[in-house]
């Protein structure tokens, strides 16, 4: 082989093998950015085919190896190159530098924006299958009512059955939470019902649950709504755990009770 074609092999393979490892370092600025952020822009077949393809590009062991190799014939190719008198190009690495910088922050950007259009998207699918939901099944949130006034142990049986075949109505609404108030004293407090009492005709065991507000999302929400006041329906999202929060309303005739819809995202809405 001519001394000529040794020099092409060399720079090329330590060109490709640059490529592959710019590749790697891209892939571990997203896996930083969405793992420390947890969100994920990304869709199902898309997250699984990125994981793939950062899973192939981390055998490290391999790359190294053929890096050194590369560097070896690299120097080899160096010295024919300044007896030729051939000098690199001026600022080359620095090309690549910004290069660099500019693709990492192309793909921080396209998480970031992914994860906003995502959760806009999700916002509106959800909050869709939720008006359908208290728009279809008025009569039992008015049984609901009438129930909670009532507070028999056999009464949170229903209630139960009830918020089972509300949440069987939209299979991606698959968390739902009623929430009611009582007193303990002069202390207003909350309750829930998800649907997984269990009723024990021979338990004196107090069939309430208590709900435990959280601040900054609902306590504010809640204390206002149970005092009497009128409030619209409240949408919550939290980026930590990719998490949408649907607060609904209800005012019967008998009480007044909030439908909680919960939905947790895994994926985003880029790719497929």
């Amino acid at each position: 082989m001519k001394l000529e074609t040794k020099v092409q092999v060399a720079k090329t393979s330590l060109s490709v093998l640059i490529y592959v490892v710019v590749l790697f370092l891209l892939g571990v600025v997203v896996l930083v950015v969405c793992a420390g952020l947890q969100i994920n822009p990304f869709r199902e077949t898309t997250t699984s085919f990125l994981l793939a393809l950062f899973t192939g590009l981390i055998g490290v062991a391999a790359i190294l190896v053929l890096l050194n190799v590369a560097t070896n014939i690299s120097l080899i190719a160096d010295a024919r190159i300044a007896q030729l008198q051939v000098e690199p190009r001026p600022g080359i690495l620095k090309k690549w530098v910004v290069m660099f910088v500019c693709a990492a922050a192309a793909l921080v950007g396209l998480v970031f924006i992914g994860t906003y259009l995502s959760k806009e998207r999700y916002l509106q699918v959800v909050g869709q299958q939720v008006n359908e939901v208290v728009k279809d099944n008025r009569p039992s949130f008015e049984e609901i009512g009438h129930l909670l006034v009532a507070g028999k142990p056999e009464d949170f049986k229903r209630i139960g059955e009830i918020h089972n075949y509300l949440v069987t109505r939209k299979p991606d609404l698959s968390q739902l939470t009623i929430i009611y108030s009582g007193k303990i004293g002069d202390k207003l407090v909350f309750y829930r019902e998800a649907g997984d009492y269990y009723y024990n005709p021979e338990s004196r065991k107090d069939p309430r649950t208590y709900y435990t507000c959280t601040p900054k999302i609902d306590c504010d929400y809640l204390n206002k709504f149970f005092a009497g006041a009128s409030v619209d329906i409240l949408r919550k999202y939290t980026m930590r755990n990719d998490r949408f929060y649907f607060y609904v309303p209800v005012s019967t005739s008998d009480s007044r009770f909030v439908l909680l819809f919960e939905r947790w995202n895994s994926y985003g809405k880029i790719g497929s």
